[in-house]
């Protein structure tokens, strides 16, 4: 069986910071009893090299300005992010976190097999409510993450059912 892992960073007190949690909840009602491991982990993804220790797909989830027109979908492969992880770094704590996470799941020779990063250009991080355009990135990042399950073998995932440990939903403590 295959070991995929979403995880989500950002802030629901953060206007569109919060938009990963959103894709996170709705991801997580099309796979509820599958073998799909699924985290929002906010601002500190310290303890994400764990989660995605020797994981065949990771998907991380999050806002990032990028000067792109709000809503905008960005999907990273893993050597992109590596090109730009610098400055990223510098720019947001969290990532710089899931940085050191990364480098610990590799020490212990347990990188993910494919890692695949989607950002969405926020409008707005003010207050707690998801811009109109944001709202619409959130559909377009559970879709291309359901694609990247179809590529690893969903059809096989949906019908291996998963005992225990099923994600019974992911919590975004706001409201649009």
């Amino acid at each position: 069986m295959k070991k995929v892992v979403i995880l989500g960073l950002g802030d629901v007190l953060q206007g569109d910071r919060g938009a990963a949690c959103r894709v996170l909840e709705s991801v997580a009602k099309e796979t509820a009893g599958k073998s799909v491991h699924i985290s929002y982990l906010g601002g500190n993804p310290s303890f994400a090299g764990g989660l995605m220790y020797k994981a065949d797909l990771a998907i991380i989830v999050g806002t990032l300005s990028l000067s792109g027109v709000p809503g905008g979908l960005h999907v990273w492969n893993g050597s992109v992010f590596k090109q730009h992880a610098d400055w990223i770094a510098e720019e947001d704590p969290a990532v710089y976190r899931l940085l050191t996470a990364l480098a610990r799941a590799d020490l212990a020779d347990g990188f993910p097999e494919k890692l695949i990063f989607i950002w969405i250009e926020p409008k707005s991080m003010q207050g707690y409510q998801i811009s109109k355009p944001v709202r619409g990135a959130i559909d377009m990042a559970a879709r291309r993450i359901r694609r990247e399950l179809l590529v690893l073998g969903w059809e096989e995932m949906e019908q291996q059912q998963e005992s225990s440990n099923a994600p019974l939903a992911v919590a975004c403590m706001d409201s649009w």
